[in-house]
């Protein structure tokens, strides 16, 4: 026999005690399953143009709806760049209060965030706060890591097609910026427990880089283990051995831009 329910009782029916109940039956038989979407789902590369699906055209001939879902992400969009010290936590709770009713827009907000994490290194704070709220919402572990390591496998890919030096230089500057950007946004994330395991593993590739590189590649890592080192201790002393790796490092080092800065973040300026 087969049961009709009116659209107007759907609302009363999902949070009845037996709707629940056997929703949760079933998603425990189904552990397996619901988790290897989840993977799948999350492993689907965002569609940055998103929000073109609801631009309207002009011509009556081709007009359609302007879908809803186009005006928030614009929104959201807008808030990220609103932030500041004053706005940050209030702009936070609205975005995420808007997320509410538009939960399948966190992944694409999400990325917008990180993105732009590399470009504005002085609002890192700010937006790592809102993905902390964020992800207490959402609590997707598995998306969350896989954009951030998207994000950087991004960062540290090599384009060999250049135009000329000038275009080199650009690409360089623009890397070591976004590289700083990164590393000051996950020591962020890390330190409010967002994330694990992310800023130990790093450090220890730039202190690696840092022993090995030419001039250029040491000074992108210098400059990005003291900008995660004012993050991660402030007006502490660092780890003793960092400290160590740093002073044999110093001592070797013969670039001196690249030395004088290991030294600033040994004297914790």
């Amino acid at each position: 026999m087969t049961i009709h329910y009116s659209v107007e009782s759907l609302s009363s029916l999902f949070l009845s005690d037996k709707f629940l109940s056997d929703k949760n039956i079933y998603k425990l038989k189904q552990t397996l399953i619901l988790s290897s979407l989840e993977t799948f789902l999350n492993s689907i590369e965002i569609n940055k143009q998103y929000f073109r699906t609801g631009i309207q055209v002009k011509n009556p001939r081709y007009k359609r709806k302007v879908y809803d879902d186009t005006g928030v992400i614009k929104q959201l969009k807008l808030s990220l760049n609103k932030m500041s010290g004053l706005t940050h936590e209030k702009l936070s709770q609205d975005i995420c209060r808007q997320l509410d009713t538009k939960r399948h827009l966190y992944p694409i907000l999400l990325q917008y965030t990180l993105e732009q994490s590399l470009l504005h290194h002085t609002y890192c704070s700010y937006y790592s706060r809102l993905v902390e709220l964020l992800h207490l919402k959402f609590k997707n572990n598995e998306l969350l890591n896989k954009q951030i390591d998207d994000v950087y496998q991004m960062i540290i890919k090599k384009n060999n097609i250049s135009e000329s030096a000038y275009s080199d230089l650009c690409n360089k500057n623009k890397q070591t910026d976004q590289l700083i950007g990164y590393s000051i946004f996950i020591s962020e994330l890390e330190v409010k427990k967002v994330i694990t395991n992310k800023i130990g593993p790093l450090i220890q590739l730039l202190l690696e880089t840092l022993k090995s590189s030419n001039e250029d590649e040491c000074y992108k890592c210098v400059v990005c283990i003291y900008n995660i080192f004012k993050v991660l201790y402030k007006d502490k002393p660092i780890l003793k051995e960092y400290e160590d790796t740093l002073n044999d490092i110093k001592s070797t080092m013969k670039f001196m831009k690249v030395k004088f800065k290991i030294m600033d973040i040994l004297e914790n300026k």
